[in-house]
């Protein structure tokens, strides 16, 4: 019997073998206790293998992410709990080209409605990338005391973080971070997020402070994008800023700033700075509402600003 007669390949033998697809495996999350919704993906993909001998179904993130190939551009996808996806250590990409999503947190600007919730349950990093060019979004980060929410490790290319919720919580030194690099950083996109305080103690300075929402210090740094992200200090917390961006030939626009007002008790949230941009950045169409003295620093001077705005006088254009 000839071969053809198998149209299928080895599949038509119900082996239960999938070919990678040309973006590169798919690979999903389910957390077991997730009863229902688990049971469903283990009947539809529980027996499932790529040519490369993964499984596409796993029950941790890690697990999923341990999977992907570097260069394949690998997709993880999380699927919804109604419990959060607690870690005991830093989740790691260190595969080039792998994209870990949450779908059910897309397009809601940095309100994934709780759907895929990452709980730090210890004094570690929600994640350390070391790897270029990958991708994280659609997810609701639970801070822990003190602690960062991603590590870009050493010099990285092309981060893309978007559509996440950064729920920070404070510490008494502002030495945490939610996205936090000092190598140089190049061609970051970090776009419709979300971040603040998630857990405000009592009274300013009191466990209360926060560094920065968004981090990145080197001068080397060039070519990122930094777009429609909203920053909330949360009430009686003190951000010593909402973006510290350095290098060159950054763009950081469209993004809005706002001290928490406080009341029964609670004290208003302060910025230290607003935004700090390097040399050669170009910072446009921001929008602030906080003290008009602490908005911008950095850049260059008659080149960097454009149609910035504070909240006093009905608008005024910061310069």
């Amino acid at each position: 019997m000839p071969i053809t007669d198998f149209p299928h390949g080895v599949s038509s033998f119900g082996l239960p073998i999938l070919s990678t697809l040309g973006m590169g495996n798919v690979y999903y999350v389910c957390q077991v206790a997730n009863t229902n919704a688990y049971t469903l993906l283990l009947e539809r993909f529980g027996a499932e293998t790529y040519t490369d001998g993964s499984a596409m179904l796993h029950t941790t993130i890690q697990s999923a992410l341990d999977a992907t190939v570097a260069n394949r551009n690998d997709y993880v996808f999380v699927t919804p709990d109604s419990s959060d996806y607690d870690i005991t250590a830093a989740l790691t990409m260190s595969k080039a080209r792998t994209h870990l999503i949450a779908p059910a947190g897309l397009g809601h600007k940095g309100f994934p409605s709780n759907a895929v919730r990452i709980d730090q349950t210890g004094a570690f990093s929600h994640f350390t990338v070391s790897a270029d060019t990958v991708e994280i979004a659609g997810f609701f980060f639970k801070g822990a005391s003190g602690e960062n929410i991603i590590d870009l490790s050493s010099t990285r290319w092309h981060p893309h973080i978007h559509d996440n919720f950064f729920g920070m919580s404070a510490t008494d030194a502002s030495d945490n971070y939610g996205i936090y690099g000092v190598g140089a950083v190049s061609h970051s996109s970090i776009h419709d997020n979300n971040f603040t305080n998630y857990l405000p103690g009592a009274v300013t300075g009191t466990d209360n402070d926060l560094g920065s929402f968004i981090f990145l210090s080197s001068a080397s740094n060039t070519r990122g994008l930094v777009r429609d992200n909203y920053f909330v200090t949360g009430v009686n917390t003190e951000v010593t800023s909402g973006i510290n961006v350095a290098g060159i030939d950054i763009v950081i626009d469209d993004n809005v700033f706002l001290e928490s007002v406080g009341s029964g008790g609670s004290q208003d949230g302060i910025f230290t700075l607003g935004i700090t941009s390097g040399t050669g950045s170009m910072v446009l169409r921001n929008y602030f509402a906080m003290d008009g003295a602490n908005e911008v620093s950095g850049g260059t001077s008659n080149e960097s600003y454009t149609q910035n705005f504070e909240s006093t006088s009905g608008g005024t254009v910061v310069t």
